[in-house]
């Protein structure tokens, strides 16, 4: 498992201008979106979106291996469960609404990194437009004491979206491809 401390290092260490939940928020936004790293270029594919194409050291790689690998796990439709990268519970709201914000602008950001083949409809569209607001969160408002009562339910809602939106970039099903397993 990994775990907000972790990434937050990762961020220190190779990518400073990155949060730790905005490089989660990208990597789903990614994976989300269709990206598949492919087998022996997956570093210089990661490099080109958070680091202007330049290479990382072997260090940051093997992190970014691990938080990619994470984040597939949590698209699977055995688990079909994603795991947020913020802060823990015992962090203050506005750490973790911020973390929020900036977990949702990281997944737009990934998202927005690969050509869009189709407009996103329906409930995908309202999962895009949901997160565009959160991102737009303001840790500062009055409202702060109300969101820490709603704060695990914004968090399912990410969550919810973010599953929303990767089910509709799936390849439709082909009928033919149905049909010969019907037959056989």
């Amino acid at each position: 498992m990994i775990n907000y401390s972790q990434i937050n290092e990762l961020c220190l260490n190779f990518l400073p201008d990155l949060s730790a939940s905005q490089l989660s928020g990208m990597l789903h936004g990614l994976v989300s979106h269709g990206f598949v790293p492919e087998h022996g270029h997956w570093q210089q594919q990661l490099s080109n979106f958070l680091n202007s194409g330049d290479p990382l050291p072997a260090e940051a790689y093997e992190g970014l291996e691990q938080l990619l690998a994470f984040t597939q796990k949590d698209y699977q439709m055995d688990s079909f469960s994603i795991d947020l990268i913020v802060p823990e519970d015992d962090y203050p709201l506005p750490q973790r609404l911020l973390a929020l914000a900036d977990w949702t602008q990281g997944f737009l950001t990934g998202y927005g990194l690969i050509k869009q083949e189709k407009e996103l409809a329906g409930d995908a569209k309202e999962a895009m437009q949901d997160l565009a607001q959160i991102a737009q969160l303001d840790s500062e408002t009055e409202e702060a004491e109300e969101l820490e009562q709603a704060y695990m339910t914004l968090c399912e809602h990410i969550k919810m979206s973010a599953q929303i939106i990767f089910m509709a970039n799936q390849p439709e099903p082909d009928p033919n491809t149905a049909k010969q397993q019907a037959i056989h």
